[in-house]
């Protein structure tokens, strides 16, 4: 099923929890059995009812009249089931699923709480990656096991429409130019790569740009080299044979434009290429019907959303290109399992309406409305998935050796799949996650608190000669969205700051085709922006600049979405003539938001102009003050 030597672990593990329940004291973790359950291994055999060890984090025996060591916890599992921990290959962890600011702790306790044990994430850029890494080892928060990915797409592609600068999505035209952008992917240790390889918009908006075999196949290769397995966003019939020509390990989404056909399978064997069909992202929301235990899933956010959207639905009615779709998806689906070809759980979770965790067990669910048995659907949420990502060597079984992510349910799922709703008790690498309080974070409207970095007074004075910010962040460019945003290019002078020299960076920008079009010059204040800034020491922010032009300096705060930042407009007045901008001119357009100092992520340096004209700004120091 995969081609890649399999990670020993991944590296986003779980220690000492301590948001979502109290943390684990430094002493080794006694031994646990769990006793008399329904063991459904995952491997595709009967569950027969059997005894399960756990010493170390590690399955250590399965079977009947095990040797206990003295001290082990004993876990009644009469009437339950045992099943490893499940998997979501495609989610957004950074986006709610519906209008609100983002929080990765109530999005890691949704899957934990559904029993999604591991997930990948194609919300994060590659600085995002050892921030998050270093939250989840530091023991302070719960979460499922993470493969983070760093994305690659096409100028105009998809991935590259939303404003979020060429960083956040890397870009390449041709095999030359993605073996040299690869170096820098693989610099950040992704544990995973993900292709927009198709550009093709479901037949309801123009398509955008789709990548070329021959790029495809050089990030293939430089992935592989590099033990890394490559997923690809490929929603067509030929983007497909394309991308499995090319070698992917698995195609993310569902072909939803033409029955897949025979040359298609042959390609997919032949390479190796796995399917994740992400079908609750495509379900038409206007006709979702909902098990009891997946409505007792939702947090209010959640159920004031499907409430509201229920009021609402006759006035969506479903449009003939996604009810064809959806029907093409539905029968894409038996025939490639009638073809052999691997399928594994993901779900495309973050994008409206698709939640963190339950969706997961909604996707479990379809794959049985379409072919599978419950059985089959599991071990397509336990072995198949970790094997697509050529971890099955470590997990996605009940096996000895194998990682203790266990799933114990009320019910036999294996059977009657609705009982996959009934999550009793969970395991992360054999730490039993605190449900209840899981549950008490998910539902409390307050943002999971992030870890804080205080502030010193200097942003970016030019003290570094490698272009990161005096904080060791990376600045970035984001512009408008759309196909025809704006284009920012920032050209530093290629000078220290030292006594007697400013350094200066210079922005120019290339508006686009929006009636108001803008870019803006990033300046993240931890890394990443993931942890805060603490600011609430200082009165503003200092900034020297030279230009004419239509100016704002956006505050980038944790807990508010981005329509309800504050931002103040500002004249340069000279690089020797720097200007203050005090807080208190800082304005929100929500009249209810709330500017606190102690919760920012980044300073954002914002330049309007007119459709297709140029703007400019010579940018000197930033700092507060």
């Amino acid at each position: 099923m995969g081609r890649l030597k399999v990670m020993a672990a991944l590296a986003l593990g779980l220690s000492a929890p301590a948001l979502g329940g109290e943390p684990v004291a430094a002493t080794a973790t006694p031994a646990i059995l769990i006793a008399g359950a329904r063991v459904f291994d995952g491997t595709g055999a009967a569950a027969k009812v059997q005894d399960v060890l756990v010493e170390g984090g590690r399955i250590a025996a399965v079977g009947n009249g095990l040797r206990v060591p003295e001290g082990a916890v004993t876990i009644e599992g009469r009437g339950k089931t045992l099943i490893p921990g499940l998997h979501d290959l495609h989610t957004h962890l950074r986006s709610p699923a519906l209008d609100a600011p983002e929080d990765l702790g109530k999005a890691w306790a949704g899957y934990l709480l559904a029993g999604v044990t591991s997930v990948n994430d194609y919300s994060v850029s590659g600085e995002m990656i050892a921030p998050i890494r270093a939250m989840v080892s530091s023991g302070k928060y719960w979460a499922p096991h993470l493969s983070q990915a760093v994305r690659f797409g096409v100028p105009g592609g998809h991935g590259t429409e939303y404003g979020w600068g060429h960083f956040f999505t890397l870009q390449a035209t041709t095999a030359r130019h993605a073996r040299r952008q690869m170096p820098l992917a693989l610099s950040y240790a992704p544990d995973v790569i993900k292709v927009f390889a198709d550009g093709w918009r479901y037949g309801r908006d123009p398509d955008l740009n789709s990548m070329n075999r021959p790029t495809l196949a050089a990030i293939v290769a430089e992935a592989h080299k590099a033990g890394k397995p490559v997923v690809t966003h490929t929603v067509t019939l030929e983007g497909a044979k394309l991308a499995a020509a090319a070698g992917v390990d698995s195609l993310g989404h569902g072909v939803g434009d033409a029955p897949v056909d025979r040359e298609l399978t042959g390609l997919m064997r032949a390479s190796g290429t796995a399917y994740i069909g992400t079908m609750t992202v495509f379900e038409p929301q206007q006709t979702r019907a909902f098990a009891p235990g997946e409505v007792a899933m939702r947090n209010p956010d959640e159920q004031a959303r499907e409430t509201a959207y229920a009021a609402g639905a006759g006035k969506n009615p479903i449009l003939p290109y996604d009810a064809r779709r959806w029907d093409i998806l539905r029968a894409n689906i038996k025939r490639l399992k009638n073809a052999g070809i691997p399928i594994g759980i993901g779900t495309d979770a973050g994008i409206g309406g698709v939640y963190h965790g339950a969706s997961a067990l909604r996707e479990i669910a379809i794959l049985t409305q379409n072919g599978y048995s419950a059985a089959e659907a599991l071990v397509a949420a336990t072995r198949t998935s970790a094997a697509i990502m050529g971890q099955d060597a470590d997990h996605g079984t009940i096996e000895p050796g194998k990682r203790a992510d266990l799933v114990l349910v009320d019910g036999q799922p294996d059977r009657r799949i609705e009982d996959l709703w009934r999550v009793a008790r969970v395991w992360v690498a054999g730490r039993e996650a605190p449900l209840a309080s899981l549950r008490a974070l998910r539902d409390d409207p307050a943002m999971t608190p992030m870890p804080s970095d205080p502030m010193p007074g200097p942003i970016m004075t030019g003290a570094r000669a490698d272009g990161r910010t005096d904080l060791d962040t990376l600045p970035v460019a984001t512009t408008d969205p759309g196909t025809d945003h704006s284009c920012l290019i920032p050209i530093g002078d290629g000078q220290e700051g030292h006594a007697g020299h400013t350094h200066r960076t210079f922005l120019a920008a290339q508006m686009g085709g929006a009636p108001r079009p803008y870019v803006s010059w990033v300046l993240p204040l931890t890394r990443g922006a993931i942890h805060v800034a603490d600011a609430n020491g200082f009165a503003g922010i200092e900034i020297a600049g030279e230009g004419t032009g239509d100016y704002r300096l956006v505050l980038e705060s944790y807990g508010l979405t981005g329509d309800a930042w504050f931002s103040a407009p500002f004249t340069p007045g000279g690089a020797d003539r720097p200007q203050q901008i005090p807080f208190s001119a800082f304005t929100s357009r929500d009249p209810s938001a709330t500017l606190d100092l102690k919760q920012l992520r980044a300073i954002r340096v914002m330049l309007r102009g007119e459709s297709g004209k140029t703007a400019s700004l010579q940018l000197g120091s930033v700092r507060f003050y």
